[in-house]
């Protein structure tokens, strides 16, 4: 499952707790929380929550790939910083003690802290419970940044529904792909044809955010170089033709040939040569 989530937060000095009397908190209060769905797509869910004064976090689930909670802020964490995963429960109840769901450490580089898996869910079962999930930052001055569940609920119904819909393969999956070719074929064998860009143009189907389709011809290295460059560019033309009749936008397409010049495998054997007599198909964003 993934969420997104825009945080509305407000930054104060102290905790319920005692012994967290010196963090600093951001948190949204109740007039501002709202979680938003963001992205709600074959190929890509997310759901945001601001957080004033710190940044922002992001529930996100693209196709092919696994449920993330990113965590994004213009402040910058040196190496080795701790991090504690903690949830609170509402200020009304009895049992005020944080609950530690897990521990992190900085990498010191300028992106969104990450989480996954079995954290994740951690912390989504503790905003599903009305709780208040939040990431506690060591530093000289410790800061906890937390989520709050106000509005929760509806979002993430929202959100599962989009994950539910979700295509099973990501842009990465299917990015690029080959049909190959008999030595000194123009043409693929009919079961080449039926194999070589069925998933491609499945997900082609469901994501409007390709630009370019690069079809490229290539050759092996027997035969002189001249000959096998114009054998690559019918190869390149005979699949330009193929995805057309595919239902395939011609604007899209943009056709080259390189002859032998961009091997797969280096080497003479049966095997590399096989693997160079080739055309690529590459979706470009």
């Amino acid at each position: 499952m993934t969420s997104r989530f825009l945080f509305a937060a407000t930054l104060f000095l102290g905790l319920s707790h005692p012994a967290d009397a010196q963090q600093l908190r951001y948190a949204a209060v109740l007039e501002q929380s709202s979680w938003t769905l963001t992205a709600d797509g074959p190929t890509l869910c997310r759901l945001e929550h601001g957080i004033p004064g710190f940044g922002h976090a992001r529930i996100s689930q693209a196709s092919g790939r696994p449920l993330t909670l990113s965590l994004a802020t213009a402040r910058r964490f040196a190496r080795g910083i701790n991090v504690e995963l903690r949830s609170e429960k509402p200020a009304w109840s009895r049992d005020a003690a944080p609950l530690v769901l897990g521990r992190l450490e900085m990498n010191g580089r300028r992106e969104p802290l990450q989480i996954s898996g079995t954290l994740l869910e951690s912390m989504l079962r503790e905003l599903r419970a009305g709780n208040q999930p939040g990431f506690l930052f060591y530093t000289d001055a410790p800061m906890i940044a937390s989520l709050s569940s106000i509005g929760f609920g509806p979002a993430v119904i929202q959100f599962e529904r989009c994950v539910a819909n979700l295509f099973h393969d990501s842009f990465d999956d299917v990015r690029l792909s080959n049909i190959y070719f008999d030595p000194d074929r123009e043409f693929a064998s009919p079961q080449q044809e039926d194999k070589a860009f069925r998933r491609m143009l499945a997900y082609l189907a469901v994501d409007d955010s390709i630009a370019e389709i690069v079809v490229t011809g290539h050759a092996d290295r027997k035969g002189l170089a001249c000959y096998n460059e114009g054998l690559s560019r019918r190869r390149a033309d005979y699949v330009f033709e193929l995805l057309l009749a595919l239902g395939v936008d011609p604007d899209l397409i943009r056709v080259d040939y390189v002859g032998e010049s961009q091997p797969r495998k280096a080497g003479g054997s049966a095997g590399s040569l096989a693997a160079n007599r080739r055309v690529s198909v590459e979706l470009r964003r």
